[in-house]
């Protein structure tokens, strides 16, 4: 019997290993089947229900949650209502944590990007309470400019973000992306670049929320369930919603003034350092707050409304380099178009854009045996750009005018059709927009074909006489 016993323990500590394992992995998959769970369990809980529920677990931002939405709606989760995995689940997946390498709070989308789903939350929150008319007590009313929604989704994180880079004087201001230990089974995030509060996942998490609360806020009922959703607004297959994840950037800025924007900042500070007994702000005059505000506003629009996401390489599970990269003497004249031909269809979706990115990778590196892939950016029509060799190193991609100029493809064959508008707009505005901003490229930039210098067709023939209608685009 005491050997049954010791086997039986064993079991069920490895199942409960087990359990851990499978709900460890760091993707919104398994917050939407927590989420499902939940309405399945409850019908008569609304989304905003749940919302709070899951906001409820975001511990460190409580105080500042009740002075902008009250008491919380959320409904008591009664014992056996989740498992204690789940439970554990939501307590790490809710509460932002950014270390100088490794991220938590963030969770991998099915677009390929990473979000901070405690941002995304409360975005959703306060559309929903906006909706059903909440008003502050008296007591408690906040002065009419500010919004919750961009409070509680960005304007508080991006000023103490701000504040910080001035207060200790870091390179970066605002966070670059970063990559996933598996793309399958993701577990670790590990950030790239210098320290900053704020991440691009929080960034992301946080137009992601204004836009969804927004949304909301003025959708007429029934309203959706929240995993619908969210599943619909990250997918890229099909979309009820008017709005998908991989257009955030550019409907994020189709609501953006830089001076209501700056003003929303101010106040979110200013009231998180109220409930922080005015620890904060003590040093600063009013002024030089008010600079400080406004400096990182701008570079908040530079680096995330005009520039694009662009997938780094460690995502897409690019080859290393081989043998020793040649640096690019920036800024640079020229941007050289073309299309891969093969793959000849367009790619839709992270996974098919990754495949598409790896097998252009093996057949320059194997079949044409270059360094690596020859392209400087890969456009996928999924509204990303891809990294191939990147701004810094010279790529193979236009014979006798690869330090001249970034090559960027299209990936499809563009002889007969050409590409969406929108991922054509990705390179024409924004790609160039952001590599003029960044003193990648000279602001006298010229477009070029690459049939332009080689005996070739690339990149086709519609797609060449679209680029002859730019107005950078240069005859020989």
């Amino acid at each position: 019997m005491v050997g049954f016993g010791i086997l039986f323990f064993w079991i069920l500590l490895c199942s409960q290993l087990q359990l851990v394992d499978a709900t460890s992995s760091y993707h919104l998959n398994n917050v939407l089947s927590i989420i499902e769970e939940l309405e399945g369990q409850k019908p008569a809980w609304t989304i905003l229900n749940i919302s709070a529920i899951l906001c409820n677990f975001q511990i460190s931002n409580q105080d500042f949650r009740r002075l902008l939405l009250g008491e919380t709606s959320a409904p008591v989760l009664s014992p056996g209502t989740l498992s204690p995995t789940n439970l554990s689940f939501l307590d790490m997946v809710m509460n932002h944590q950014a270390g100088p390498l490794t991220e938590r709070g963030v969770v991998l989308t099915p677009d390929g990007t990473t979000v901070a789903v405690g941002n995304l939350m409360a975005g959703i929150e306060a559309g929903l309470k906006n909706k059903v008319g909440w008003s502050q007590p008296v007591a408690r009313r906040l002065p009419d400019h500010v919004d919750n929604l961009y409070t509680l989704t960005l304007a508080k994180d991006l000023g103490l973000a701000f504040l910080s880079h001035h207060t200790n004087g870091r390179e970066e201001m605002l966070g670059h992306d970063g990559c996933w230990d598996d793309v399958d089974d993701p577990s670790v995030f590990t950030r790239s670049g210098t320290w900053t509060p704020a991440t691009a996942a929080l960034i992301n998490g946080g137009m992601d929320g204004f836009l969804l609360g927004n949304h909301l806020t003025h959708l007429q009922s029934p309203l959706p369930k929240l995993s619908v959703l969210l599943r619909d607004y990250y997918s890229q297959h099909h979309h009820l919603l008017p709005l998908k994840a991989s257009s955030r950037k550019k409907n994020f800025e189709a609501t953006f003034d830089l001076g209501n924007f700056t003003s929303q900042v101010l106040s979110a500070v200013s009231l998180y350092d109220h409930l922080r007994n005015n620890s904060i702000l003590q040093h600063l005059d009013r002024d030089t707050f008010r600079e400080i505000c406004e400096r990182g506003v701008k570079e908040f629009h530079r680096s995330y409304l005009e520039c694009p996401t662009i997938i780094p390489r460690c995502m897409w599970a690019a080859r290393p380099f081989r043998g020793e990269p040649v640096s690019l003497a920036l800024p640079l004249a020229f941007v050289y178009i073309h299309h891969t031909f093969e793959p000849s269809q367009p790619c839709t979706n992270f996974q098919d854009c990754a495949g598409d990115m790896r097998s252009i990778q093996r057949f320059h590196q194997d079949v044409r045996q270059w360094n690596d892939i020859g392209y400087n950016f890969v456009a996928g029509s999924d509204g990303y750009l891809y990294e191939g060799r990147g701004w810094d190193w010279m790529g193979a991609h236009t014979k006798g005018q690869n330090s001249k100029g970034y090559g960027l493809s299209f990936i499809g064959d563009y002889t007969s059709e050409l590409p969406d508008q929108a991922v054509l707009e990705l390179v024409k505005e924004r790609f160039t927009k952001c590599a003029v901003a960044t003193k990648k490229i000279v602001s006298g930039y010229a477009i070029q074909g690459h049939r332009q210098h080689r005996n070739t067709t690339c990149p086709g023939e519609v797609l060449f006489n679209e680029i002859r209608t730019w107005e950078t685009f240069k005859d020989d």
